[in-house]
């Protein structure tokens, strides 16, 4: 190779750069915006399935007990006399939870989030289509899980009593247009039961439970 043509080589390299970093710019400063929409609702769909799947592998280990969760006083004449909330558990189940969620976001395959150019060039015509631009989970940032309760009528003396927990976590994402902060809220049902008779409400302790 002469001389001239390493010259015109290194010409060719640096405008293929400069073209390269115009073009990295240009998508940070036109289509990031909508980049940082699809990504955030990329992660959220996926993030939402992982909680479930954490909620659902708890439920499968018997964890999720409503009687375990709370405990029942009762008087000789079979009246309840007072709901109580079994923080320990409580507890014990909202760090093992928050701990597989952390884990399974901190897995989730690159491969399996990724924004098709097509959404974002023109998305009218070719939403879903074209190579896909990836979105990675560098880091959560923050988790926490909060166990709510409610009751409803159920049927004559009759009241179901249901248990969700209420799932935050927000996690940064790295796309082609930078970094971002995505919050995910999830809400699942933990545990309900149906109670027989009156549930009187200055005999509710749920401390742990709002």
């Amino acid at each position: 190779m002469t001389f001239r043509q390493r010259d015109r080589l290194r010409v060719i390299v640096a405008v293929c750069l400069i073209l390269l970093v115009l073009l990295v710019l240009l998508v940070r400063m036109h289509f990031a915006p909508m980049i940082h929409e699809l990504a955030a609702m990329q992660v959220d769909n996926q993030a939402s399935n992982v909680i479930n799947e954490a909620i659902d592998e708890e439920l499968r280990a018997g964890n999720l007990d409503y009687d375990a969760m709370v405990v029942t006083e009762i008087d000789s004449n079979g009246n309840i006399t007072a709901l109580r909330a079994n923080i320990a558990h409580i507890n014990r189940l909202k760090t093992t939870i928050l701990n597989r969620i952390d884990l399974k976001l901190k897995d989730m395959s690159v491969e399996t989030l990724g924004i098709p150019v097509g959404s974002i060039i023109l998305p009218e015509l070719f939403s879903g289509k074209g190579p896909e631009l990836s979105v990675k989970i560098l880091a959560v940032r923050k988790s926490d899980a909060l166990f709510h309760h409610d009751f409803e009528e159920a049927g004559i003396n009759q009241t179901l009593h249901r248990i969700t927990i209420e799932i935050n976590v927000t996690v940064t994402i790295l796309t082609l247009a930078g970094t971002q902060n995505v919050e995910i809220d999830s809400s699942v049902v933990a545990a309900e039961t149906v109670i027989v008779g009156a549930v009187p409400g200055t005999y509710i302790d749920l401390e742990g439970i709002k």
